[in-house]
């Protein structure tokens, strides 16, 4: 019981950091689709080691290869190359 509210409490923190990184990173987030894509993926793939770190160590989970965390990676970074660019100025419509 306690192994699966230390996962949820990292969990969080893992969440709060992973969006801490992206609103440094994402303000300055290139206009090119190719660099964007590469950022995403370079920023993404530590994230996923880092959450499979925690459910082996909470949950005992098993450990996730590269190939499987580069697949997630890519999947995040193709999704969020594909998103309009938001506007800095929170006042424009």
């Amino acid at each position: 019981m306690l192994s699966i509210i230390v996962a949820i409490v990292a969990g969080f923190a893992i969440v709060i950091g992973q969006v801490f990184i992206f609103s440094k990173t994402l303000r300055s987030m290139p206009r090119s689709k190719v660099l964007r894509f590469v950022l995403l993926f370079a920023l993404s793939v530590p994230l996923e080691f880092v959450v499979n770190y925690v459910n082996v160590r909470t949950l005992g989970y098993h450990k996730m290869s590269w190939a499987g965390a580069f697949m997630i990676a890519l999947v995040f970074a193709a999704w969020g190359t594909f998103l309009p660019p938001q506007p800095h100025n929170t006042n424009t419509q």
